[in-house]
């Protein structure tokens, strides 16, 4: 079996594994248990392990403390699920996106770390942060499973920063289409996205906070 360590390096670190059949990642999956610091992708026997780095899980919490801010201003639910593993056991895929949300209550409670799409309604938006591309492509899997919107951040460091580009996804009846407006949050641009994050890492996350919540509040 393969274990990762956590270390403070920048670039990702991927593991590509072929003839994974589904027993196999159930067994691979209870093997790493619930304390698992790989994020995983699986499509019909191939199976990706990349090692997330304090880039990713830095992105991630800006970008989730952006939405708690916006859904409270809007006075809507957001329900967020972290980084679950979306599970379609019919198509034999996996994916487990940095952050995933309902935009009102689940349809039911949710528990544990998968989470099977052909029982529980997927959920409405994801997150996903990458510094390069892996060997399995992730956003058709988010669309065969039925997302709706998923954000995806491009992030690098330069001089200590997080650095990057954000894509707004949004599932259409012929598949993803690219837009500059968050369907999830109609008054987020991807331009104001970015400039919430540049805020963050030159006055502070609070007080790019506070900034957002003046422009948005009702």
């Amino acid at each position: 079996m393969l274990f990762f360590s956590k270390k403070n390096v920048i670039t990702e670190k991927r593991i590509l594994l072929r003839k994974v059949t589904w027993p196999k990642l159930t067994e691979i999956l209870n093997e790493l248990g619930n304390d698992r610091t790989v994020n995983l992708t699986y499509d019909r026997g191939r199976l990706e392990l990349m090692t997330p780095q304090d880039i990713h899980d830095r992105a991630q919490r800006l970008l989730d403390s952006l939405l708690i801010v916006m859904a409270d201003e809007a006075d809507e639910t957001l329900h967020g699920l972290g980084s679950i593993l979306l599970v379609n056991p019919q198509d034999g895929q996996a994916i487990q996106p940095f952050a995933a949300y309902y935009l009102d209550y689940p349809p039911m409670p949710i528990t544990g770390l998968e989470l099977d799409i052909t029982s529980i309604a997927p959920p409405d938006l994801v997150v996903d942060v990458m510094l390069g591309e892996g060997s399995i492509p992730r956003l058709p899997m988010f669309e065969s499973m039925g997302i709706s919107e998923v954000w995806r951040y491009r992030s690098q460091v330069t001089e200590g920063a997080v650095k990057g580009e954000l894509e707004i996804w949004q599932l259409t009846s012929a598949g993803y289409r690219l837009n500059e407006m968050s369907l999830a949050f109609p008054e987020l641009s991807v331009m104001r996205i970015q400039a919430f994050i540049a805020e963050s890492d030159t006055l502070g996350l609070s007080k790019a906070l506070t900034l957002l919540r003046s422009e948005f509040a009702r």
